[in-house]
């Protein structure tokens, strides 16, 4: 699916639903990429075709940031060794970090996963284990409120120690 045929908003309902709703979010992103989880499901996390989705997106443009908030890299590391080898090739591009968590204040929202496009397009998981939520492909205050948190957890965050070891 291409950026093109945007998906309308959805309820997203386990793999299948959130795989197709993250290809068409990464499929219509151009500029930035804002990405949040709690917990890591490599089904999803290190599925081949959104892993190309994403390297595909840095190839055809260079300028992509990608700028991910993950759980400790022990945790998930041996689960998605495909998401370890992009994140080792796409260093400029792929931006990872793990939460310092002294530092977060802790919100309900942050037991959530939420990735965001552009600042336009939100894909929130409200249960991140079962892989429930919503995308959005033109939401309103729901994306502002996550940007912001995303924003907070960044600044607060800091590269994995585990992956700063393999040079990512």
């Amino acid at each position: 699916m291409t950026g093109n045929e945007q998906l309308p908003p959805m309820t997203l309902n386990g793999l299948d639903d959130s795989r197709r709703a993250l290809l068409d979010l990464l499929g219509g992103m151009r500029r930035a990429l804002v990405w949040y989880t709690p917990l890591i499901r490599p089904e999803l996390y290190d599925d081949p075709d959104v892993l190309d989705a994403i390297r595909n997106r840095v190839v055809s443009q260079p300028r992509i940031r990608l700028h991910l908030v993950l759980p400790p890299a022990r945790e998930w590391r041996g689960d998605c060794p495909r998401l370890v080898r992009l994140s080792e090739r796409l260093t400029s591009a792929l931006l990872l970090r793990t939460p310092n968590r002294p530092e977060i204040p802790d919100r309900p929202e942050l037991s959530q996963a939420f990735v965001i496009a552009d600042e336009r397009a939100l894909l929130r998981f409200s249960d991140p284990r079962r892989l429930t939520g919503g995308y959005e492909p033109e939401p309103g205050e729901r994306l502002k409120e996550a940007l912001e948190l995303f924003r907070l957890i960044w600044e607060r965050s800091r590269p994995d120690p585990e992956l700063s070891r393999l040079g990512i």
